[in-house]
């Protein structure tokens, strides 16, 4: 019988607050979720409401910083490689976490590169692209053209009309027929967040070397989801970026958006489940 414990803010090594959140069993497999761009763990409602989920794995999320309830720092200092990793690490132990497993979504799958570049492979348990990018320099191949043309809107700070019209035109790339009280939670997300968090999110650096070595090495198995539909990623850019991948699985949900696992919810779970062996 899951348990639901209640969200938490939990203190990142530089003291921004990050605001996580767990349900579930946690004598079941851990599985991590890092939302994308512009909206925050929200994003992952239907999974975390889902009990066919927590009966089977203890779901971890929090709104990575910059996003949601979390610090939304915006001096530069606050958003190198290590600060992000760290945020990630302030999760792990809040939770008593022991090799998560770890899905990234979309613009959050970078983190693991952020992850991997100060702890060794098997200090996570395996990792899950959902649409996800890979690192941030990879980003021109993984954007879709069509994703590319809403950014200039979001990242501006003079024009209200054209920053609105942006923001409805992502979300429904994401998804044209979200519900819609969580329509208006995906708006909201975004509302909340300072433009300046926008331009850092996209302009830090990393490191993508000890994501690829991992990769190449064999020493991390890495699920590779798409959405047969997506109009926000490239399937190829991302294989692109991580060419070399020994242990790789790679899966295409067909007519599935963005949004995979509101678009086929059973076969996303019966995806990530199976392959993780829960």
């Amino acid at each position: 019988m899951s348990t639901v414990a209640p969200g938490r803010f939990v203190t990142s090594a530089d003291g921004t607050k990050i605001f996580a959140e767990a349900r579930g069993d946690p004598s079941n497999p851990a599985i991590v979720f890092i939302h994308g761009f512009g909206i925050g763990a929200m994003a992952f409602n239907d999974i975390f409401n889902d009990p066919l989920w927590l009966n089977r794995v203890y779901l971890v999320r929090y709104d990575t910083r910059g996003h949601g309830r979390s610090d939304k720092p915006t001096n530069a200092a606050a958003w190198v490689s290590q600060r992000l990793a760290e945020d990630f690490d302030a999760v792990v132990s809040s939770y008593n976490l022991n090799k998560p497993w770890v899905l990234g979504w979309s613009f959050g799958a970078a983190h693991i590169a952020d992850i991997l570049s100060f702890h060794p492979p098997n200090y996570i348990s395996g990792a899950i692209y959902d649409a996800g990018l890979p690192y941030l320099a990879a980003l021109p191949n993984v954007g879709s053209p069509a994703g590319f043309t809403v950014v200039p809107g979001l990242n501006q700070t003079t024009n209200v009309t054209q920053f609105q019209t942006s923001y409805i035109d992502f979300i429904n790339l994401c998804h044209p027929a979200l519900e819609w009280n969580f329509y208006l939670g995906c708006f909201g997300d975004g509302m909340v967040q300072p433009r300046a968090v926008v331009d850092l999110s996209f302009t830090r650096t990393q490191n993508s070397t000890g994501l690829l070595q991992a990769g190449t090495s064999g020493a991390l198995a890495l699920l590779a989801i798409f959405g047969g539909d997506d109009k926000v990623v490239l399937k190829q850019g991302i294989l692109d970026a991580i060419a070399g991948w020994q242990n790789l699985t790679v899966v295409t949900l067909p007519d599935a958006e963005h949004f995979t696992w509101i678009s086929r919810p059973v076969l996303f779970r019966a995806t990530v489940l199976n392959w993780i062996n829960a």
